[in-house]
């Protein structure tokens, strides 16, 4: 009853027309399968684009909230992109771009996808959270609503992050979290050779609207794919019985199931559903040769579910991709089309048939060339060109394509060569005076050099000695004997940061590595900050955090001042580096604050500094995170 008023509640604060951040107006609401979250199909009104909306009504917001931050960070095209996230009126909003085509399961629905489609799609999410699980963002709540293919045949994985936070998943340590994230990819891959949902008799079924029939399961495993789908290849088979069994076998990430799939072909969908978006989808791969009337999509056959074709691996370079799939002569995206050569009349040279005008002007038909059918491009005016001879002209050249010096292609017929090549190209002469600049620069310098390290030089001087009135000092160096290099002292003012990184044991990317430098910038209002946790102890996924202080020479320290926005927890100071954070004696240690003073002792001679976080402070929002706002040492 509670969730049914919540729900009420939310409709007279969001609905149609209702405008988030004075920028997104919610329109329609789709289908949600989590419990305390609705979706909507909106318009970014600054950009005139279409989003969708998720509203975060009950439940777990602020972490929810916080996964979809991280979820942000995370890019990759297969990925759905999380565009903006806020609040309005006590409710949190999560905007990302617009999902198209269907989703898995209603793919299946229609009956199994073939392996090669299985594997394709399967390994495209794979690859796309992996890319996630290094910079340490895991799904945790993977399911067929979840995966969609696009009329285009991409793959889009949406609810990164955040539908496990919905769920109140917080995941576990680093190992269990990558481990989850690769049996939910096998069970995807079971539901696209099925049609039926292997559900983890461990975890509760995740309510919602896209849902399969459940896998029969025998002796706490469900049964092989092959044992109820014919055809199924044997490795899809072992992969899905394996990584399903009762036993801790199979992938460990999604890195090792995409090894495990590799190679797959490109993903294709029917002609039906690029025509039709709204109509169900079917995604197979198109045989040998099969395309389309003037090179669109190619058409279904009814052979094109047999899998015949020989699978094309779609991980290639771009050079490839495009001497592939471009016949001989066709243009490629981003060049002009070829000009065809001129041809020279007794008024001039005018353009054959066709020919291509320049950028923004129509098409100008030569003499005696039938107009098309379509209507009639607007009057150019006429180019005056130079009379030729009245006698009969050569037979054109090929023309010849050569680029200019900023890589634009220029098409030159026979007629225009004389012309340009009188043209004056003042490049060479700019690279000679160049060239001869370098030179004398490079002379002048070396002569500096050489001369002040010429002992002779200190011949100018007729009488360098100091003079009888003065007695020599004890020590002073004579000018027999150079003055020996004085040590520099190891204290020179004020110790400077050169540069700083931050440590995370789990992971080999830190945390919020690109937020490092704010931590010592000097503006407060920008800081380096810790991911945020459920527990100051780092809800389990490891023992501590550091952050690494670089300074610019050896010197000593004997005060590091932090200014933070946190209060609470626990660092150690440690006078070491990044190879052993928790190397040599702990020189400081204790709680933060808003501004907290720590004198090492003693003070030390060091080039480097780690701050060891041992226990997270408390943030101003409740939750556990550390926020640096400034670093000051002496």
């Amino acid at each position: 009853m509670r969730v049914l008023d919540m729900e009420v509640l939310v409709s007279e604060v969001v609905g149609r027309g209702t405008v988030l951040a004075g920028r997104y107006r919610v329109l329609s609401p789709v289908v949600s399968d989590l419990e305390g979250a609705s979706a909507w199909e909106a318009t970014d009104q600054i950009l005139d684009r279409p989003v969708r909306v998720r509203i975060l009504e009950h439940g777990a917001v602020a972490p929810a909230l916080d996964a979809a931050r991280r979820a942000a960070l995370v890019t990759d095209a297969r990925l759905v992109r999380v565009l903006d996230v806020g609040t309005h009126e006590g409710y949190g909003y999560v905007v990302s771009e617009q999902l198209v085509g269907q989703s898995l399961a209603r793919l299946v629905a229609q009956g199994p996808l073939t392996a090669d489609q299985a594997r394709a799609v399967v390994g495209e999410a794979a690859s796309a959270l992996e890319i996630a699980r290094r910079r340490g963002v895991h799904h945790l709540a993977l399911r067929p609503s979840v995966l969609h293919v696009s009329p285009d045949g991409r793959v889009l994985l949406g609810g990164l992050a955040l539908d496990a936070a919905l769920l109140g998943d917080s995941g576990g340590d680093a190992r269990s979290t990558t481990r989850a994230d690769a049996v939910g990819l096998v069970r995807l891959l079971y539901a696209a050779l099925t049609g039926l949902w292997p559900a983890d008799p461990r975890a509760p079924q995740t309510p919602g609207g896209e849902t399969l029939p459940p896998a029969p399961i025998v002796n706490g495993a469900p049964v092989a794919p092959a044992d109820l789908v014919p055809g199924v290849p044997n490795d899809l088979d072992t992969l899905c019985v394996v990584t399903l069994g009762p036993n801790d076998d199979g992938p460990h990430s999604p890195g090792e199931l995409v090894r495990e799939l590799e190679p797959w072909g490109e993903i294709r969908t029917s002609a039906a559903e690029t025509a039709a978006l709204g109509g169900p989808v079917t995604a197979q791969f198109p045989p040998t040769g099969a395309a389309a009337p003037g090179g669109g999509v190619p058409v279904p056959s009814e052979h094109d579910d047999q899998d015949t074709a020989p699978v094309t691996v779609q991980r290639q370079s771009v050079r490839t991709a495009f001497a592939q799939q471009d016949p001989p002569g066709a243009n490629r995206p981003g060049t002009p089309p070829p000009a065809t050569p001129r041809r020279a009349t007794g008024l001039g040279a005018v353009p054959s048939d066709a020919e291509t005008p320049p950028t923004g002007q129509p098409a100008v038909a030569g003499p005696g060339v039938a107009q098309p059918a379509a209507p009639p491009p607007p009057v150019v005016p006429a180019v005056v060109r130079r009379p030729v001879a009245q006698a009969a002209p050569p037979p054109p050249e090929p023309a010849e394509e050569h680029l200019d010096a900023f890589g634009f292609g220029d098409v030159i017929g026979s007629q225009d060569v004389s012309t340009s090549t009188r043209r004056f190209d003042p490049t060479a002469l700019i690279l000679i005076l160049v060239v001869i600049a370098v030179i004398v620069g490079v002379v002048f310098a070396f002569r500096a050099l050489f001369s002040s390290l010429d002992p002779s030089g200190s011949s100018a001087d007729p009488d360098p000695s100091p003079s009888a009135s003065a007695p020599a000092v004890a020590g002073e160096p004579t000018p027999e004997q150079p003055a020996p290099e004085e040590p520099v002292a190891p204290v020179g003012g004020p110790p400077v940061i050169a540069s700083t990184t931050s440590i995370d044991p789990s992971d080999a990317d830190g945390e919020h590595e690109e937020d490092v430098a704010k931590a010592y910038d000097g503006d407060p209002a920008t800081f380096w900050y810790t991911q945020t946790y459920k527990r100051d102890d780092f809800a389990g996924f490891k023992d501590a955090v550091g952050y690494v202080i670089n300074l610019t020479q050896k010197t000593t320290v004997s005060t590091v001042t932090l200014r933070t926005n946190s209060n609470g927890g626990n660092v150690e100071i440690r006078a070491t580096d990044a190879s052993d954070p928790t190397g040599g004696p702990v020189l400081a240690s204790g709680p933060f604050g808003p501004e907290t003073v720590f004198t090492l002792d003693p003070a030390t001679e060091t080039q480097s500094l780690v701050l060891w976080i041992t226990q997270l402070p408390t943030a101003a929002d409740g939750a556990f995170r550390l926020e640096v706002t400034e670093i000051a040492l002496s």
